[in-house]
């Protein structure tokens, strides 16, 4: 097996990933077995890096919480033998005029440089990391996080076509000013969203009926609440969504935002992610999507173990062919 600075992955070797959202931090650590991996850790934390960050900085209370739960990962990873360990920041820190000084505090709590990769990466990794669980078939795999929406469409385990839109449901609240929820904020929210699918499905060209795969906190809290209202019947369905939005217009703040299923930390978040998600059933022509627990941080790992090779340095991952 390949080698880089004399690390191996052996059956006893343990690799971690860190993903830094807009919204949620994931920590997720596997250990290799047999040329693959097992998840044997996972946890998240919301930390909203991306909060007030729209003059193109990161603010410093965000900041803070990012250190803050950047330091309980350390203290969890220390509980394992010394391991590769790799940093992924998506829309987070995309286009930020203070994101590298904030990186190099990341690599002085954690050793480790963190890599900002595009939005069409991102894809890749999240297609990697939920279209292994898929069989041969056409697919699209859709990520809604906190500052982007991506979309990946491939064919089993291999992405074809990948697509970055600009909007998450952490950016989305820009669209509920002060907390305002009414219908006419919700409807500019979905306007939105359905312009950016709209100019996004034109170049993915997916072919008709394809199999809708999501993930992410949005879809799977949307899910919950479903699930909690049907009472059984897991995934997310067009008229199904169209009725929470109905039911959505009774609240008038989007802190105030409770439904049976909601996590009390997606509260402030649900309106504007539940825009987003109608407005990609409705620009896509989709009528059924089912969920998945993984993600971007599977992904990471899935490409260490395939590429045989990992470095106790930062992870560099590039797009193929580069």
């Amino acid at each position: 097996m390949k080698t880089d600075r004399g690390v191996n992955l052996t059956a006893a070797s343990y690799i971690a990933a860190i993903d830094m959202g807009s919204n949620s931090f994931h920590l997720l650590i596997g250990q290799v077995r047999h040329g693959a991996w097992r998840s044997c850790y996972k946890t998240e934390r919301k930390v909203q890096l991306a909060a007030g960050n729209a003059g193109g900085f990161l603010q410093a209370d965000p900041q803070m919480r990012a250190l803050a739960c950047l330091a309980e990962f350390k203290q969890i990873l220390g509980g394992y033998d010394p391991m590769p360990l790799h940093i992924v920041a998506t829309a987070s820190l995309r286009g930020m005029a203070n994101a590298e000084s904030f990186c190099r505090q990341v690599q002085s709590l954690l050793g480790v440089m963190p890599e900002i990769v595009s939005g069409e990466l991102e894809a890749e990794l999240v297609y990697l990391g939920v279209g292994n669980e898929a069989g041969d078939g056409a697919q699209l795999v859709v990520d809604i996080g906190g500052g982007s929406t991506e979309l990946a469409f491939g064919h089993g385990p291999r992405m074809a076509r990948g697509r970055s839109v600009a909007g998450g449901c952490l950016s989305y609240l820009r669209y509920f000013p002060e907390g305002r929820l009414g219908r006419a904020d919700f409807n500019a929210a979905l306007g939105a969203a359905r312009v950016e699918f709209e100019r996004a499905a034109a170049t993915l060209a997916l072919p008709p009926g394809v199999a809708v795969v999501g993930c992410s906190g949005t879809l799977l809290a949307v899910e919950q609440v479903l699930i909690a209202r049907r009472g059984h019947s897991a995934g997310i369905y067009r008229d199904d969504l169209r009725h929470l939005v109905a039911d959505l217009q009774s609240f008038t703040r989007v802190e105030s935002v409770f439904f049976a299923g909601l996590p009390e930390d997606r509260q402030s978040i649900f309106a504007s992610g539940l825009a987003i998600v109608l407005a990609l059933f409705e620009a896509l022509n989709i009528d059924e999507m089912a969920v998945s627990e993984r993600g971007l941080r599977e992904g990471i790992l899935e490409r260490s173990v395939n590429a045989g090779v990992v470095s106790t340095a930062s992870v560099e991952i590039k797009h193929k062919g580069e």
